[in-house]
This record gives structure tokens, C-alpha cells and sequence, in this order.
């Protein structure tokens, strides 16, 4: 006999103050078939990879690079 597992989902238990031209923003971008807080969740899924491409970018830009070898022995790996 196998054991069910149970997933149980995250409850919402915080509410956030929306002025009224944000709410109709974000309903905008809202999804059918997607919660407000999926959207949000959505929204800062896509902020942090911009914010990791803006951060790559200025490093590929400015960084002085050393071989994977050498960074290895510098950090004692």
C-alpha cells in the first residue's frame, strides 16, 4: 500500500494597500485562470532576472577575470 502524500498549499495571510490605478494595473496584467498573488509572484520572478541581467552585464563590462583553475587555488578549493 503506498502513502498518499499531501501537498499543501501556501495560505495568503498578508494584504497589501493598492491605490486605485495600481489595483487596475495589475488587474490589467493579471492573467484568466492566474490569482493576484501569482501575478505578483510573476512580476518579481521577472524583476529579479532583469536585475541579474543588469548585474551580469556590469560585471562582464568592468570585471577583471582569472581562470577558473587560479581562483580555485586562491580560494583554497
Amino acid at each position: 500500500m503506498t502513502q498518499a502524500v499531501i501537498r499543501q498549499e501556501e495560505v495568503a495571510n498578508k494584504r497589501v494597500a493598492l491605490t486605485e490605478s495600481t489595483w487596475v494595473a495589475l488587474s490589467r496584467l493579471k492573467k484568466p485562470g492566474k490569482t493576484f498573488g501569482e501575478t505578483v509572484a510573476d512580476l518579481i520572478a521577472e524583476h529579479q532576472a532583469r536585475m541579474l541581467e543588469r548585474d551580469l552585464d556590469a560585471i562582464d563590462k568592468n570585471a577583471h577575470y582569472v581562470s577558473w583553475d587560479k581562483a580555485k587555488k586562491d580560494l583554497g578549493l
